[in-house]
């Protein structure tokens, strides 16, 4: 983990193992509200996230785990064009439905 800036730009990413609650916290984080979270991360288990329009980066605490786990998912209505976040972030941004046939 301590040579992982040697990747950037790369394509490749280092996950850290994560309890399964911090887990559930940080995928809440990226994707229950991208409206108001620019970017969320873990570092040495600890849970970061910055939002949008702020640039100070906090720190997510047990209160707010709670606080996120306890907001509803977004159902599949709320996803447009098939884009999944994980498309997205691999797209750089630029999301493209893909071809199916």
């Amino acid at each position: 983990m301590k040579r992982a800036k040697l990747l950037k730009g790369t394509g490749i990413y280092l996950n850290e193992d994560l309890t399964k609650t911090n887990a559930k916290v940080l995928a809440s984080l990226r994707l229950k509200e991208p409206d108001i979270v620019e970017r969320a991360w873990s570092r040495d288990g600890k849970l970061l996230v910055r939002y949008r329009g702020q640039e100070r980066i906090e720190l997510v605490t047990s209160d707010k785990n709670r606080l996120w786990l306890a907001k509803p998912w977004p159902n599949k209505n709320q996803v447009t064009s098939g884009t999944t976040y994980a498309r997205k972030v691999s797209d750089g941004g630029n999301s493209r439905p893909a071809n199916r046939t």
